[in-house]
C-alpha cells in the first residue's frame, strides 16, 4: 500500500552529527543520535473551479444508482479518517494519507462540491425512479440540504471545547478508540498520522481566531474546563499519554512486527509524542488562555449576533420538525410531568416518603438496587446484553452479523460503530473506573447496544442500500431509536419484578425529557448555568450535563422528539392495521431502510400501512 510504508519511513531521519552528513554516533558515547521527525507540509487545495468541473465530468452521465455511489465516494475521498475508521483503505487509491483538513477554506470547497452534487441530483426526474430510488433520492436531498444550511453558520461553534464535542478530544479519540492497529501497516499509518498532529492543532488555533473575530467565543465556564483537559495532556509525560499507551499496548499484540521493528516503532512513537503531540497541546493551551480574556460569562448561543437563527436551524435539524423553541420547551415540561407521575407510583410501591427530593429518592433506589464494583461492570453489562439478544428474534426479522463488545474505562455511556471490514466490532464504552449503582445499567445497555444503537447502526451497515444510506446518520432517528429501545424493553416486560431498574429507566427518560427544557432554556431563553443545573436537580435528581448542552446546541432535543415520533408511528400502525399488525414487520420498516429524517420515516410507515390495507391483487 503506497499510503503505508512510504509515509512511515519518510517520517523519520537521523540527525547528522558534526557535519558531513554522517549518521555515526559521536566518539566516546554509546548514545544514539536523537530522532528528528520530518516536517509536515501545509495542505494544498486544488483550484475549486477545476475540481468542480472534474467532478461534474466524473458524475455525468450516470444512472441514479451509479450516481448515488460515485457522488458519495467523491465526498468520502475528502475524509481519510472515516475511510480508516470504516476499514476501507483498500477501496481508495490514496497518494498521501492525511488527518482530515479542518480549515475553513477546505470546508468551503467541500460545501461547493456538495452544492454541485445536489444540483446534479435534482437534474434527475424523480417521477421516473423506482420507489426505493425515490426514497434514496429524498434522503440524499435532505442530507445535502442540511449540510449546505449548516455551512452558513460556520462560525457558530467552539473548536477547542472539551470531549468529543471539540477537535482536541475528537482527535484523541480517533487515535485511541477508532483507528485500528491490527497489523504492521496499521501501526505505520498510526505513526505517520500522529506526526501530523501539530498541523491539526495549528488549524484549531486558527479556527479559534476566526470564531473570535466573528464574535463567537466559548463561555468561560466551559472554556476553563476545556483548557484544563488540554493542559492535562500538555503536562503529561510522553509515555503516560493515551497516544503512547494505546499504540504500545496494541503493537505488542501484532504477529507481523518483529521485536526490532517494534523497538524502532516505539522509539519513533516516543519522539513523535515529545516533538509533535505535547508541544501542540501546550501551544493550544496558550492560545486558549489568551482567548479566555474575551470569553463571555453567559452560556447559550442566543447571546451572539445571529445566534437565534442558528439555534432555530439546529432545532429543525435535530428534531426533523418545525417545532419552535417554545413548543419544544413545553413538550419537555409535559413529558417530565408524565414521567414523574409514573415514578411516584413506583416510589409508593416501595414505601418511599412523599416529601423527599428526587435526589434523595434515587439515593434510596441506588442503595436498593445494589452497587456493582467497577471491575465487575463489564461482565454485568455483557450478561444484560446476552439476555437481550436472546429475546430479539421475537421482535425483529433481521439481526446484524457484527458483534458488539463492552469496553470499560474511565469514561463511558456511548457507542462507536464497528468497521465495515470487520477489523473493529461495534463497541459500547462503559464507565468502570469506580463502583456503579445497578439502577440504570440495564437501560444504558439497551440504549447503547441492543435493541438500541448497535442493532440499528450495525444492521444499517449490512443492508443492501446505497452507501450513503448505510453510513449517514440523522440524529433524531438514531437517538430516537436508542430511547425507543429503552421504552420497548419496558413494553416487552423486561422490567417485570425489576422495580429499581424500572425507576432507573424512568430517570433516564426524565433526563432526556429535561433536555428539551434545558437546551431551549439555555439557547433561547437565556438561562444561566446555575439555573439550568438547579432545574435538572429538581426534575431529574441529578445536576445534569449542562456543559454538554451549552456547547452542543440542539442535539439533546433529538432523543425525546425522536422517540415520541417512533411511538406515534407504532400506535398508528397498531390502530390502523389491527389484526394485520406485526411488530417484527413494523421494526423492519423503521430500521430496515437505514437512518433518515423523521418526516421521511413517517412517509415510509404510511406507505407500509396503505400497502398492508390494500385489497389483494391491487
Amino acid at each position: 500500500m503506497k499510503y503505508s510504508s512510504l509515509l512511515f519511513f519518510g517520517l523519520l531521519f537521523v540527525l547528522s552529527c558534526g557535519g558531513g552528513g554522517s549518521s555515526t554516533p559521536p566518539q566516546g558515547t554509546d548514545e544514539p543520535p536523537p530522532l528528528v521527525l520530518a516536517n509536515v507540509p501545509n495542505y494544498v487545495l486544488i483550484d475549486t473551479d477545476t475540481l468542480l468541473n472534474t467532478i461534474t465530468t466524473r458524475l455525468t452521465p450516470l444512472t441514479i444508482t451509479e450516481f448515488f455511489e460515485e457522488s458519495y465516494k467523491v465526498l468520502v475521498e475528502r475524509d481519510h479518517q472515516s475511510i480508516i475508521a470504516d476499514g476501507r483503505l483498500g477501496e481508495f487509491q490514496i497518494e498521501a494519507l492525511e488527518l482530515n483538513n479542518i480549515a475553513d477554506d477546505f470546508d468551503i470547497q467541500t460545501v461547493a462540491i456538495k452544492e454541485r452534487i445536489l444540483n446534479l441530483l435534482l437534474a434527475y426526474d424523480r417521477s421516473l425512479l423506482s420507489d426505493p430510488d425515490k426514497l434514496s433520492f429524498d434522503v440524499y436531498k435532505a442530507f445535502l440540504e442540511f449540510e449546505l444550511e449548516e455551512a452558513t453558520y460556520r462560525n457558530f461553534g467552539y473548536p477547542a471545547t472539551y470531549g468529543f464535542f471539540g477537535w482536541p478530544g475528537s482527535t484523541e479519540s480517533f487515535f485511541t478508540e477508532v483507528m485500528p492497529i491490527a497489523n504492521k501497516s496499521d501501526a505505520e499509518n498510526y505513526l505517520a498520522l500522529l506526526n501530523q498532529i501539530g498541523r491539526r492543532f495549528k488549524q484549531i488555533e486558527t479556527l479559534l481566531d476566526t470564531r473570535q473575530a466573528a464574535g463567537v467565543v466559548e463561555p468561560s465556564i466551559t472554556l476553563n474546563f476545556s483548557k484544563s483537559q488540554v493542559d492535562a495532556m500538555a503536562q503529561s509525560a510522553a509515555t503516560a499519554t493515551s497516544y503512547y499507551q494505546t499504540f504500545n499496548e496494541k503493537v505488542a499484540q501484532l504477529n507481523d512486527v518483529s521485536s526490532s521493528e517494534r523497538s524502532t516503532m516505539l522509539a519513533l512513537l516516543l519522539a513523535t509524542v515529545e516533538q509533535r503531540v505535547l508541544p501542540a497541546y501546550q501551544s493550544l493551551s496558550n492560545k486558549m488562555g489568551a482567548v479566555l480574556s474575551q470569553a463571555p460569562s453567559n452560556i447559550g448561543f442566543g447571546q451572539f449576533e445571529g445566534g437565534e437563527d442558528f439555534y432555530n436551524y439546529r432545532l429543525r435539524y435535530f428534531t426533523s420538525s418545525n417545532l419552535t423553541a417554545d413548543q419544544i420547551h413545553q413538550l419537555g415540561l409535559d413529558e417530565l410531568a408524565r414521567i414523574q407521575a409514573e415514578m411516584r407510583v413506583l416510589f409508593d410501591q416501595l414505601g418511599y416518603p412523599q416529601n423527599e427530593t428526587l435526589a434523595q429518592l434515587f439515593a434510596r433506589v441506588d442503595a436498593g438496587a445494589g452497587i456493582i464494583a467497577g471491575n465487575q461492570a463489564v461482565e454485568v453489562y455483557e450478561q444484560i446484553i446476552a439476555e437481550a439478544y436472546a429475546e430479539l428474534p421475537n421482535i425483529f426479522e433481521q439481526l446484524p452479523q457484527q458483534e458488539v463488545v463492552v469496553i470499560g474505562g474511565e469514561s463511558g455511556g456511548y457507542y462507536i460503530a464497528g468497521a465495515d471490514d470487520g477489523s473493529r466490532p461495534g463497541a459500547f464504552y462503559a464507565y468502570t473506573a469506580g463502583d456503579i449503582p445497578y439502577t440504570t445499567m440495564p437501560t444504558l445497555a439497551y440504549h447503547e447496544a441492543v435493541p438500541g444503537h448497535h442493532l440499528q447502526i450495525a444492521l444499517a451497515q449490512e443492508l443492501n442500500l446505497p452507501t450513503f444510506r448505510r453510513k449517514e446518520n440523522f440524529t433524531s432517528f438514531v437517538e430516537g431509536w436508542g430511547l425507543y429501545a429503552e421504552r420497548l424493553a419496558k413494553d416487552l416486560g423486561w422490567y417485570e419484578n425489576e422495580i429499581y431498574a424500572d425507576l432507573g429507566r424512568l430517570q433516564f427518560e426524565a433526563m432526556r425529557a429535561s433536555r428539551l427544557v434545558l437546551d431551549t432554556g439555555i439557547h433561547s431563553k437565556g438561562w444561566s448555568y446555575a439555573q439550568a443545573e438547579a432545574f435538572s436537580l429538581e426534575k431529574v435528581g441529578i445536576p445534569g450535563s449542562i456543559a454538554r448542552y451549552s456547547v452542543w446546541p440542539g442535539q439533546a432535543t433529538a432523543y425525546t422528539t425522536g422517540m415520541l415520533k417512533i411511538l406515534e408511528l407504532r400506535e398508528l400502525a397498531e390502530t390502523q392495521l389491527g389484526n394485520l399488525y406485526d411488530i417484527k414487520e413494523f421494526h423492519s420498516k423503521v430500521i430496515g431502510s437505514g437512518s433518515m429524517p423523521l418526516n421521511l420515516l413517517e412517509e415510509v410507515i404510511n406507505n407500509y400501512i396503505a400497502e398492508k390495507l390494500a385489497p389483494a391483487g391491487n
